[in-house]
């Protein structure tokens, strides 16, 4: 009885060891189709190396996606200060793998109590730069971060902020990307003139690169928020501080205006395409522009082999082109719905099948029809900043992140108690014209200005693919981002050439912008076509994704900006 009780159990034995080694052989099998950058686990994917790697340590110490997330936004507020922080504001996309639902948290800022009344007659002679507090809207960041935090995290809040606060106690210097911006011919005047002169200069001259930039105020407020929460900034001391000190430059903001703003949580859009579907932010934010022009595009069927010659080349950028003209002429719908509960049916007609194959049939072999048949109305463009992070965890969830204190180094306002530099998000609020109309409607206290930002996840259920991706650059993000997901999900290439690939841009007059190194052959092409093109001065389009293909996770930072992402 014995000896045959022992035989069972050898038997279960080995049968356990034969069923893991199995498993073990085609995870090992499947991992040799990966290339040489693949990671096996998880990644992160942020405009710089030192904050992608902070976001894996994360990851590594069994912190969760939003965990990785709200730790690699908070450097990247220190290492890219031109492009976000504590005094903007933030949209997460959220995927939970467990579940298979995806939720956005929006935190973008909002119009404060008392505005001034005339601001938007200030909108021609604020271009480009929008200086001054009158364009400051209520910071959302951190109760965007809190709010994510409580819903989805997994490590200590403290925790995530202190990779970054020794960063800034252990001798911080310059890097590369803020040195080229403090020394931009365009924004150095402004920047002299502004009370960001004592963080950045030394006397007349701005820091360069590698230069030692001592923030100990900023150290301090990350160290109080650790400590004590979201709610130092918003119903504590540090609060009262930054309200005086943006007060002596004219802010109108007030302690009731941070005490009552509050993040938005609302179901992610969700377009079919194909064999994925796009999960993105609704309005106010740019996911159903982003939506609306892949929408329509899938109708052509556009694949490897369709621009396998120069001409089908030509072609898709033709109908890109072109839908990008018809999207430039719906950037009305973005207004917030909660502000303007009238354009809530308009925004949701951008997802609609009848609105792609109308948009479809308008698109013939020409691109020389008049503004009115787009319905543009040829206004200003806005040319802003902002930064994503992409990440990817273990389980399959995932975290698509951009945030933004909009145009490079915001208001230029700053506060020197608590470190904090201003946004100038209510500088969006002047692009908010619907077409036909030359009034622009007054800003109504606690609106969310529409914005681009388009943080993203796609997911093929089917396959167990997931492509998550996003991007800065203000108006070019919808073209960076749609233009890498064309060329990584449909055309095949790989993650890196998705997101490097020279990208082309329409402004609102419907000209073509083009990055340079873009393909002269389809410039020549699409001028065939009757495109009209514009040069454009700075391409500050910027995307980041992360991309999982089987046991192959990928992970692509975008070269333009120097990022790097980090995995294991």
């Amino acid at each position: 009885m014995a000896g045959g009780h022992g035989a069972t159990i050898s038997l279960v034995l080995l049968g356990l060891g034969l069923g893991l080694a199995i498993i073990l052989s085609t995870v090992l099998l499947s991992r040799r189709h990966c290339s040489p950058q693949a990671f096996a686990h998880a990644a992160v994917a942020a405009d710089s190396k030192i904050c992608s790697d902070i976001g894996r340590a994360i990851l590594q110490q069994r912190g969760s996606p939003v965990d990785a997330t709200i730790a690699t936004l908070v450097c990247t507020g220190v290492v890219h200060p031109q492009s976000m922080g504590l005094g903007g504001g933030v949209i997460f996309t959220i995927y939970n793998a467990t579940t298979g639902q995806v939720e956005v948290i929006n935190a973008r800022e909002t119009v404060p109590a008392s505005h001034d009344p005339a601001l938007l007659d200030q909108c021609e002679q604020a271009q480009p730069l929008g200086t001054g507090s009158q364009w400051i809207g209520v910071p959302g960041e951190l109760r965007g971060y809190a709010e994510a935090h409580r819903r989805h995290g997994r490590l200590p809040w403290a925790q995530l902020f202190q990779p970054t606060i020794a960063l800034l106690q252990g001798g911080f210097r310059v890097p590369p990307v803020l040195g080229q911006f403090l020394s931009n011919s365009l924004l150095r005047p402004s920047l002299y003139a502004s009370s960001l002169r004592q963080l950045f200069f030394n006397g007349t001259e701005p820091l360069r690169t590698q230069d030692p930039l001592p923030w100990p105020a900023l150290a301090a407020t990350l160290e109080a928020v650790a400590a004590e929460g979201a709610e130092a900034l918003y119903t504590g001391k540090l609060g009262q501080l930054l309200l005086e000190d943006v007060a002596k430059e004219g802010s109108r903001l007030t302690l009731q205006d941070l005490v009552s703003f509050q993040p938005e949580v609302v179901d992610a859009l969700a377009v079919p395409l194909g064999d994925y579907t796009l999960y993105s932010p609704p309005p106010p934010a740019g996911g159903a522009i982003l939506s609306f022009v892949l929408n329509v595009l899938k109708g052509f069927n556009f694949s490897a082999e369709s621009v396998a010659k120069p001409e089908g080349t030509v072609n898709l950028y033709h109908h890109l082109v072109e839908t990008l003209k018809f999207a430039m002429g719906q950037r009305w719908r973005l207004w917030d719905p909660r502000s303007h509960p009238k354009v809530q049916s308009a925004s949701q007609d951008l997802l609609g099948e009848a609105l792609a194959q109308h948009i479809r049939q308008q698109i013939d072999a020409r691109g020389d029809h008049q503004l009115s048949h787009y319905s543009l109305a040829g206004s200003w463009s806005h040319r802003m900043g902002t930064a994503h992070v992409s990440v990817l965890g273990e389980d399959g969830s995932a975290v698509s992140a951009t945030s933004t204190i909009n145009t490079p180094f915001g208001a230029m306002v700053y506060s020197p108690r608590t470190g904090v530099l201003l946004n100038n998000e209510l500088l969006d609020l002047c692009w908010r014209r619907p077409w036909g109309s030359r009034a622009t409607p007054p800003p109504v206290p606690g609106e969310r200005p529409p914005s681009s930002m388009a943080p993203s996840i796609l997911v093929n259920a089917a396959q167990g693919s997931k492509l998550v991706i996003g991007g800065a650059g203000g108006e070019l993000i919808v073209s960076a981002v749609a233009q890498a997901i064309i060329q990584k999900l449909w055309l095949g290439l790989n993650l890196q050439a998705a997101i490097t690939a020279p990208i082309l841009h329409v402004d609102s007059k419907g000209r073509v912008e083009y990055e340079p190194g873009f393909s002269q052959e389809v410039q020549k092409g699409l001028q065939d076509r009757g495109q009209n093109q514009t040069e454009r001065h700075f391409f500050l389009n910027v995307v980041q994704a992360v991309f999982r293909e089987g046991a192959c996770v990928y992970a692509a930072s975008d070269p333009r900006k120097g990022g790097e992402a980090s995995g294991y």
